[in-house]
């Protein structure tokens, strides 16, 4: 008697042990237990600038900077003479590289002249930094535009010893062109961050329509 209870006893154990190794699996009920979703990765947009049109964005930047400085040492003291320097580098600035068709060459203004009422335009005043450039997107308005900074150093007594930067705005048109929009300086025209700020969704594609960019 006592051996089938030490038998019974080791058999118990032997299951017991077994158990242990070897726990049943675990299920949920349906729609029960928590769920792992997955973080959902947005595709990447693809860049509207391409390598070959941040090459000629940089050619034109520099072109850009050569024709100004050829009105280096110029004067005007008339309405008429400013008329005429304006019309003059309008006409040289489009002949050289490709401005956007709502943006216009400004007036001379006086950060640009000397005490002598002279034109400090040399190119020891201006320094590119085509290294910094940079692809802006703007959401609302589903358009880009690359950016290149330029600096320039301002004349007269009371100027500040550090130059002002200003930035090279480029588009692309949606024929493939690359076009000068604005820079602050000399080239006015549509800041595509104020018009992405201000847009609605209901005139949006009207807007970039009208602009005819990417």
């Amino acid at each position: 008697m006592k051996k089938l209870i030490l038998l019974a006893a080791a058999f118990i154990i032997v299951l017991s042990g077994c158990t242990k190794e070897n726990p049943p699996p675990v299920s949920n009920p349906i729609g029960g237990g928590e769920q792992v979703q997955e973080p959902v990765q947005e595709p990447q947009r693809e860049a509207v600038f391409k390598n070959e049109d941040i090459d000629q964005a940089k050619k034109m930047a520099q072109q850009y900077v050569a024709t100004i400085t050829e009105f280096h040492g110029r004067t005007a003291h008339t309405t008429a003479d400013f008329d005429n320097l304006q019309t003059e580098m309008s006409e040289k600035i489009k002949a050289v590289i490709s401005v956007h068709p709502q943006s216009r060459i400004t007036q001379v203004s006086g950060t640009e002249r000397n005490d002598k009422d002279l034109l400090e335009l040399s190119a020891s005043r201006f320094k590119l930094f085509p290294e910094e450039v940079e692809e802006i997107y703007y959401e609302n308005l589903n358009a880009s535009e690359l950016i290149i900074p330029m600096s320039y150093l301002i004349p007269g007594k009371n100027a500040s010893k550090e130059p002002k930067i200003y930035k090279l705005h480029f588009v692309k048109s949606n024929d493939g062109q690359i076009q000068l929009i604005r820079d602050g300086f000399f080239v006015g025209g549509p800041d595509l961050e104020k018009k992405d700020q201000e847009v609605s969704p209901f005139d949006k594609d009207k807007l970039k329509n009208d602009l005819k960019i990417q």
